[in-house]
């Protein structure tokens, strides 16, 4: 069985893995992710490669930004400012000497959870990883879908307001902020409507997950009001999608979705938003959380380069007569 070497690029760490092409982890490991450079970047890369030299056949690459997978060119890079419009896929097979696939981290946490995670039993379905912001991608007919311009999925900034939205966004902390999902529907929302009952600043309250949660297990009134108020901002998001998408299925992912009274409480506030509109022209989604965590984008940018491994394989054989 063939193995292969899969990164997932973070803002904090590169987690990397020695990976067999049914999913097996063999090895894993980290190395602190540099922010400096392209060279720099490139570098580490290749440390890691040589670490695993000779022992797989291709690599695989998660990272953030607005990457076109098939051309291998990374137009954003998320936490690496360095990078625009860069071919990334050229540069990391120079380093690696082996086919390379990157992709967007949220749309390699949708294909692992497409391949054998919660989404496997579906056609159409979408995976929300709360963080930051929020992450994932659509899967459309078994597929990620990437999009035109390869941002599908990027749902933080999806209409909460279309009033507000009119007036634009200067600064993703400034100004009419509340019109777009991310301020309701991601961790960094959820602290915000946290601090609002407490009265404390949105912003720079100094809280986090573990503060929430720890409050809302003390049976915290504004701890579960926010709780509430973050589930039904979330189920209305959904319901919006769902209106555009009509999918089967939404996983949630993320640090908090490790609590499963997240999954469960988006579930609840699905159900509630479909009562409250009785005159809804599509179907309700199921609710569930994701299968994987923290390997979520290692799993996935495996998929995605299996994928394209059978696709290549493919278009080379000859047309039977």
């Amino acid at each position: 069985m063939r193995q292969y070497l899969v990164l997932d690029l973070g803002g904090t760490f590169i987690k990397y893995a020695l990976m067999r092409e049914d999913g097996t982890f063999l090895k894993q490991g980290k190395k602190q992710s540099p922010l400096s450079s392209m060279e720099d970047l490139l570098t580490a890369v290749k440390e890691i490669g040589d670490e695993f030299g000779g022992e797989y056949a291709g690599a695989a690459v998660s990272m953030p930004g607005r990457i076109d997978t098939k051309r291998g060119i990374a137009h954003t890079g998320g936490s690496f400012r360095f990078i625009h419009d860069a071919p990334v896929g050229k540069y990391f097979e120079e380093m690696l000497h082996v086919p390379v696939t990157a992709a967007n981290d949220g749309k390699c946490a949708a294909s692992a959870e497409a391949w054998n995670g919660a989404l496997a039993d579906v056609d159409n379905g979408a995976v929300l990883v709360l963080g930051t912001g929020i992450g994932g991608g659509i899967v459309l007919n078994r597929k990620v879908w990437m999009g035109s311009t390869f941002g599908a999925g990027e749902l933080s900034v999806f209409a909460a307001d279309l009033g507000k939205l009119s007036e634009g966004i200067a600064d993703i902390r400034g100004k009419n902020t509340e019109a777009i999902w991310t301020t309701y529907t991601s961790t960094t929302g959820l602290l915000r409507l946290y601090a609002k009952r407490k009265g404390l600043p949105e912003q720079g309250h100094g809280l986090d997950g573990f503060a929430f949660f720890k409050a809302y297990d003390a049976g915290e009134e504004a701890a579960a009001e926010a709780f509430e108020e973050f589930g039904r901002y979330t189920a209305a998001g959904i319901h919006a999608v769902q209106a555009v998408l009509d999918l089967q299925k939404f996983a949630i992912g993320g640090g908090i979705s490790a609590r499963p009274e997240v999954a469960e409480k988006i579930r609840s506030c699905v159900d509630r938003q479909f009562e409250i509109i009785p005159f809804t022209p599509f179907g309700k989604p199921e609710i569930v959380a994701c299968k994987y965590g923290n390997d979520a984008n290692l799993i996935g940018a495996l998929s995605l380069h299996l994928e394209r491994v059978e696709r290549e394989r493919t278009e080379k054989q000859p047309l039977t007569q």
